[in-house]
């Protein structure tokens, strides 16, 4: 903070986006009203060692270096502020007295400290208690995103030259014609094109945004803006418990997609595909562009937690810090899609390391479904945002028969197409590895059991004494597998099993003898497609030809994977 913008804030006084704060005796009881204010307001700045009229008392020398400690220290624990926010604690001196300021942004999420959501209004910090200004309040952080944070001590001089070049020549590739390739476009230009350099027209501040320190940043300014973030590239397949290979990045956005893509791709076999043009195309190429892509372009920067991204022998899975909009998995037939840090999804979208918003995950899901022959990957919605990308696909195959004992369902009720699109039915890989049947049940029942607890009105019922060991007591495995399963689960298992196909209301309830449609569809089909294990496959419910057939979740769900 240089004297001029000190003297301008004392002269301003306390306000909205302005709070002085005595702190000769250590941390102010009320410091973290206020840092939870700004960050769900309009930011601004703290300054400690001040008194409410804006006369200078400054810090004692000896508590200097013990109260900056406390301060950071409790900026990143969830008790004091939730979710945590690092935030830099700074020095100047006036008139020989040291005084300590602290920036605060807009956050994109909502703060706590000590449980209670705080607001700013003039020069006051206020407790939020009513549900609709709660709910206002999260609305309002919708619209706001931690990429357009504006800095307005970072300079153009403190980016790196080199990377505006890099970033030219991966545009010639691709457009010889655009505009940052001409002659005397400066790099200042390309910044406030790409909208990196911003005004807020709230505030009225001007400067380089924290998408611009990201993408064009040393890691010096990197390193000093966001000390925690990280992205954490682990292979795990013979040594599970450490890595295998590691690559820890803390650099620019730009050598981070790079690098990430390299070494994800030295650690994965190459498969090729055709697309519809009849072009030749590296299948693990387009799934990993899509994951690197969404993991740098749909982080929350403002979060802490770093990324990571785990390699494992049949799988990639991935955690990502997200401001989340729900909680629970996508639907990838009907989610629809929101920008998390669009200016910094623009200008991937020039470099062509990314496309539309939305299409990243659907296309993986098609990429990943050619290269394994019928998996699907699985992304959930929550605060990390998770990715389950299966490279390898186990299939039900011969164990197919299991499924029907467990329904007790006579497989003459399975037609031959019914029958395939079972012994196709993904597996979940943590169980690929299990031949013995007893404990394969178990363990499907299981799975089953725990995830419709998740799902409203599901009631997947089960009977949790039955052991391994008792199955084991039977001559044949089949004989009581039946019996881990309750009425209501067998019914739903059975329904689920004949949807493998279109099947209508009136052939479900006549294959498991219900006499009352209505009781039937009431009970357990309209629970099913209500969590979306089944759907319709005509648009109008009431069409005569109405059918019912399961869905990718369904088949998730079937197959002991996760939903």
């Amino acid at each position: 903070m240089e004297t001029k913008e000190l003297y301008r804030i004392l002269a301003l006084g306390e306000g909205l986006r302005i709070e002085f704060k005595e702190a000769k005796n250590g941390v102010p009881d009320t410091l973290y009203d206020t840092v939870s204010a700004f960050l769900n307001r309009e930011g601004g700045v703290i300054l400690l060692g001040i008194d409410d009229g804006g006369n200078v008392l400054g810090i004692n020398q000896q508590n200097l270096m013990q109260l900056k400690q406390n301060i950071v220290t409790a900026l990143n624990n969830p008790d004091v502020i939730n979710p945590p926010f690092p935030l830099a604690v700074n020095e100047v001196v006036h008139n020989n007295e040291i005084i300590l300021y602290i920036r605060v942004p807009v956050s994109s999420f909502v703060h706590k400290h000590g449980q209670i959501i705080y607001d700013r209004e003039n020069d006051s910090d206020f407790r939020i208690t009513d549900e609709a200004r709660i709910s206002e309040m999260y609305a309002r952080k919708r619209n706001v995103f931690s990429e357009n944070q504006i800095f307005p001590n970072l300079c153009v001089g403190d980016l790196d030259p080199t990377l505006f070049d890099q970033v030219k020549s991966r545009v010639a590739l691709v457009n010889a014609n655009h505009p940052w390739l001409a002659t005397g476009y400066s790099n200042e230009r390309i910044l406030r094109d790409a909208r990196f350099l911003r005004k807020d027209f709230t505030t009225g501040e001007e400067g380089l945004t924290l998408a611009a320190a990201l993408v064009f940043g040393t890691d010096e300014v990197i390193g000093n803006l966001l000390p925690a973030y990280r992205i954490d590239i682990l292979v795990r397949r013979e040594n599970k418990d450490r890595y295998d290979d590691r690559l820890l990045l803390k650099t620019n956005l730009i050598d981070s997609y790079l690098q990430s893509m390299q070494f994800i791709k030295d650690h994965w076999p190459e498969k090729f595909w055709q697309d519809a043009d009849g072009n030749r195309k590296d299948l693990r190429e387009l799934i990993f562009r899509e994951l690197v892509a969404n993991i740098i372009i749909h982080r929350e920067y403002n979060s802490a937690t770093p990324t990571q991204v785990v390699i494992y022998e049949d799988r990639v899975e991935a955690t990502n810090p997200n401001r989340r909009r729900f909680t629970g998995p996508l639907d990838l037939e009907t989610f629809e899609a929101e920008p998390k840090n669009p200016n910094i999804r623009a200008f991937f979208n020039i470099l062509t390391w990314a496309d539309e918003i939305g299409s990243g995950v659907r296309n993986m899901n098609k990429f990943v479904a050619n290269y394994t022959g019928g998996a699907h990957p699985i992304f959930i919605e929550d605060e990390p945002f998770k990715s389950t990308i299966p490279m390898l696909l186990q299939k039900v195959g011969a164990k197919a028969p299991l499924f029907l004992h467990l329904a007790q369902l006579s497989d003459k009720l399975l037609d031959a197409e019914k029958t395939r699109a079972l012994q196709e039915l993904p597996l979940d890989l943590n169980l690929k590895n299990i031949d013995d049947l007893d404990e394969l049940a178990t363990l499907l029942v299981g799975s089953w059991s725990k995830k419709s607890g998740k799902l409203s009105g599901l009631r997947f019922l089960t009977n949790n004494e039955l052991t391994v060991d008792e199955l084991k007591k039977v001559g044949s495995w089949s004989e009581k597998s039946g019996e881990l399963l309750k009425k209501r689960a067998r019914v739903l298992l059975s329904t689920l099993l004949l949807t493998f196909t279109p099947i209508s209301l009136d052939e479900l309830a006549n294959a498991l003898g219900y006499r009352s449609r209505e009781r039937y569809r009431d009970d357990y089909v309209k629970p099913l497609k209500d969590n979306k294990l089944i759907q319709y496959t005509l648009e109008q419910a009431n069409d005569p030809n109405q059918q019912y057939i399961i869905t990718n979740r369904g088949k998730l769900f079937l197959g002991g994977g996760a939903i």
